[in-house]
């Protein structure tokens, strides 16, 4: 027993330095929140809590690094964190970067999701209730491909000149543009993108494209945002056609507000949603106050659901979230 337990020592002596050399970092955020929804008993409900790993590998050139990222859902409120809810998809890819921009191929989000509806995402919820339920590209039918986290893509990032990045990407599913069962040679999507800073103004466009059997998409998007000092705003619009068989036309426009002082932020957001199938524009309007805590924080957020949305009512929430 004994020389076991030197041995296994020994082996996890040699062992520690070769993961120090691999340049991995194990993180995750965990989050829950006490809900009540409209016409519904308070809930305990977790809120997009993940578990991560991501790091750089040395490739033995000059001016390029290996890097590799692996992020799941876990959860926080159900059975979900045992079951079949634990290390779901989120994120996998890996890529190679340098002073010549970067190269990503895997799981990761889409560029249109980064630059059109990361700016106004403002609510610690995930849910698509607080907001999400309202952008165009990652609002779908039928179970489609969505334009938030996509598989089979690759993407590449230009290096930041002057304030300004192009991207570019496609996805590529050898059965996934149509539903003949058949092998496809042709591109299931593409995305075109640009971004640019410049003292605290940034501008974004992005056109895109995702054809999934089930639903095809094109959408395209534009994003302006503002930060100085302790305020933030951000507007964004979305404008897309979706063929499910029946062609749909959508759009949608989100203005968010927020204002810090020292740990505190209280934001506040509006969003508008039109679709041609529709009889009413839908609207949404939220309130919030988060409170960090070092490497945690605690939230309070309510949002108002439009009366003619009938798959969502009003919702308000309590939470706790912390990051490692």
């Amino acid at each position: 027993m004994k020389k076991s337990l030197i041995a296994l020592a020994v082996a996890g002596a040699m062992t520690a330095p070769m993961i120090a050399q691999a340049d991995a970092t194990l993180y995750g955020s965990f989050r829950i929140g006490l809900e009540q929804a409209e016409d519904s008993d308070l809930d305990l409900v977790d809120q997009s809590s993940r578990i991560g790993i991501k790091g750089d590998v040395d490739l033995g050139l000059e001016n390029t690094t290996g890097l590799f990222h692996w992020e799941a859902n876990v959860s926080t409120a159900d059975s979900g964190a045992y079951s079949s809810g634990i290390f779901g998809k989120r994120l996998a890819y890996i890529g190679a970067k340098g002073d010549w921009g970067k190269v990503l191929a895997g799981r990761q989000y889409h560029p249109h999701y980064l630059l059109i509806n990361a700016p106004v995402g403002v609510f610690n919820p995930g849910a698509n209730g607080y907001g999400e339920r309202f952008y165009v590209a990652a609002r779908t039918l039928n179970g489609a491909v969505d334009f938030k986290r996509v598989d089979n893509s690759i993407a590449y990032y230009s290096p930041n000149i002057s304030g300004l990045t192009i991207i570019a990407g496609g996805v590529f599913a050898s059965s996934g543009s149509d539903s003949d069962g058949t092998l496809d040679d042709t591109v299931d999507g593409y995305n075109v993108a640009a971004t640019y800073t410049v003292n605290g103004l940034t501008i974004s466009g992005s056109v895109a494209s995702v054809e999934s059997g089930v639903e095809d998409t094109d959408v395209w998007g534009l994003a302006v945002s503002y930060k100085s000092g302790p305020f933030a705003v951000a507007l964004t619009h979305e404008d897309g056609e979706k063929d499910t068989g029946t062609s749909l036309e959508q759009d949608a426009t989100h203005l968010m507000g927020k204002y810090t002082v020292g740990t505190t932020s209280v934001y506040a957001r509006y969003a508008t949603f039109d679709d041609n199938s529709l009889t009413t524009d839908l609207d949404q309007w939220g309130l919030g106050v988060t409170r960090v805590m070092g490497n945690g924080r605690v939230f309070a957020e309510y949002i108002d659901n439009d009366s003619d949305d009938a798959s969502f009512g009003d919702k308000a929430q309590i939470g706790y979230r912390l990051d490692f």
